[in-house]
């Protein structure tokens, strides 16, 4: 991991230092130098309030498929999994479901269909896709020797099923508004610091900045999307109308405060709490 972790810091040094000579690193300081200093408290506080809205769904949902967890386990759990956001395609959030499995004894479904309410896994909900996918698997050449994969396929498809009570009016309303709202909150973050550094664009515009940025790195195999997600937010900054080297400095900014910053608070969770390790109620069932 340590490794994975330094590489992944070189290569992104190694990108900003490419995209700082190109802009040039004087424009680029003075873009940052016009930022108040409160700017680099309000930017990592909103993202952190994000986060607590995201819990907040989180935690409703897990009610809602009839496991709930009291909020400090269940914040180890999930603060525990921000170590992994910059994992390729949000690969890494899988690993909660397992977590709860081992430290509570959750059904491994459970954790599948939290993942795939984030992730618009809810058309595989219908009980007729879902048995299609089932008989198909039973079709299967090697089926016999793939029973590992195959179990761990059909708990996938389990966890598809939960999320039919999480589609109902309720559910789907609360996750739904908690959601917007977080993103409404980095979408205005965007938004303040191009306009604190002098190079404005409206709501809207930098609300599709912060969408395809993260869709950017959602769709790519490169872990946090490094190199597509800049391109991505650079590149339509600029088409919106702001300067490159603004561009640049949000862009960084926006990164610092979204994937490193939450990476580095979920590795100490993670190193303190461990919550892979199965606890003695788990063990018992």
């Amino acid at each position: 991991m340590s490794k994975r972790w330094l590489l992944g810091l070189l290569a992104g040094l190694l990108l900003y230092l490419g995209l700082g000579v190109w802009f040039g690193f004087q424009s680029l300081t003075a873009s940052l130098g016009r930022l108040a200093w409160w700017w680099w408290l309000l930017a990592p506080a909103t993202v952190a309030l994000g986060h607590g809205l995201l819990f907040g769904r989180w935690q409703a949902y897990l009610a809602q498929l009839g496991h709930p967890l009291a909020w400090r386990p269940s914040a180890a759990i999930y603060g525990a999994g921000l170590s992994l956001i910059a994992a390729p395609a949000r690969s890494g959030e899988a690993l909660r479901g397992l977590w709860l499995q081992r430290r509570h004894g959750t059904p491994l479904a459970v954790g599948g269909g939290l993942l795939g309410a984030g992730g618009g896994a809810w058309l595989f909900t219908h009980p007729l896709a879902l048995a299609k996918l089932e008989r198909g698997l039973e079709r299967l050449p090697a089926h016999r020797l793939l029973k590992g994969p195959i179990r761990l396929l059909r708990e996938g498809l389990y966890g598809m099923a939960r999320l039919r009570s999480l589609l109902r009016p309720g559910p789907l309303l609360l996750g739904t508004s908690l959601a917007s709202l977080a993103w409404l909150l980095e979408a205005t973050l965007l938004h303040g610091l191009f306009n604190a550094m002098g190079s404005p664009i409206g709501l809207e515009a930098a609300a599709v900045v912060r969408t395809a940025t993260a869709l950017g790195g959602v769709l790519s195999v490169l872990p946090a999307g490094l190199g597509t997600s800049e391109l991505t937010s650079i590149g339509l900054a600029v088409a919106f109308g702001a300067s490159r080297p603004v561009a640049l400095a949000t862009t960084l900014i926006l990164r610092l405060v979204t994937v490193v910053l939450p990476s580095l608070v979920g590795s100490l969770i993670l190193m303190r709490h461990r919550p892979g390790a199965a606890s003695p109620e788990a063990r018992s069932l």
